[in-house]
């Protein structure tokens, strides 16, 4: 069995049944010792679930997962199959990113009908969006020198420039050498974000950190392999990142 009992981020072990075989204890803490992936599903997300068998999904899957609370969170489900057993990451999406962008939206809107009266609230808007990018990019340790960095939304520069001092200032200071990014919260990639990206990366290895990329999907690739500089290396599967740690 893979060693996730330690990995921060709610993840399970699962067979073609999806009967629960291991889990995180993140997992453990989140939805109790529950032994089939369907009990967790809220009735909305019940026939999404049938989805998660297809081993040809490459991007994660919206659903709302009931907790040991009884409570109901939104999560980015991800799945990696190897044989018979999959592998079930739950990325929650939280109702800290939901108020804020409701909040970007609702000033977005506004300042579509108004004109210098309304500056200021832009100001805040545009605050509140960099909030938004620097939580689509947290640092989950996986080992104390392994890091996590799950990205979400765009690969653009707005992503980039909002992130890069605090990613390396932290891996830095938390003396992580190898770090992994996963992609499979990316939907977008633009030309900007990947050169700025693999800036980014090259600092890392001056800094003495090994920089890994995971998750990237099929649509993406045309786009990744005009990338001369053969800086980083990609993972397939998440099996492959969670060896890192041995």
């Amino acid at each position: 069995m893979l060693p996730i009992s330690s990995l921060p981020f709610p993840t399970l072990i699962v067979n073609r049944t999806l009967h629960i075989k291991g889990m995180s204890e993140s997992a453990l803490r989140l939805f109790g010792n529950v032994k089939q992936f369907s009990d967790v599903l809220d009735a909305g997300s019940v026939v999404k679930h049938q989805r998660l068998l297809d081993e040809t999904l490459k991007e994660p899957i919206e659903m709302n997962l009931k907790t040991s609370k009884d409570e109901q969170e939104l999560f980015a489900v991800s799945v990696t199959w190897s044989g018979e057993e999959g592998i079930i990451q739950c990325y929650g999406l939280g109702n800290k990113i939901e108020k804020i962008m409701t909040v970007v939206q609702e000033h977005q809107n506004r300042l579509a009908h108004v004109d210098f009266e309304l500056l200021s609230q832009k100001e805040v808007a545009e605050k509140q969006l960099v909030e938004i990018k620097k939580l689509s990019a947290p640092i989950i340790p996986l080992s104390k020198h392994v890091a996590l960095v799950p990205l979400f939304g765009h690969l653009d520069q707005d992503l980039i420039s909002s992130t890069q001092e605090r990613l390396s200032s932290e891996l830095y200071e938390r003396n992580f050498t190898i770090v992994v990014f996963d992609f499979n919260g990316i939907e977008v990639i633009t030309d900007f974000g990947i050169n700025q990206f693999q800036e980014l990366i090259e600092t890392f290895q001056i800094m003495g950190i090994q920089p890994y990329v995971v998750g990237i999907k099929p649509k993406h690739t045309s786009l990744l392999k005009y990338s001369e500089r053969g800086i980083t290396t990609y993972l397939t599967t998440l099996q492959e990142a969670i060896s890192l740690l041995t």
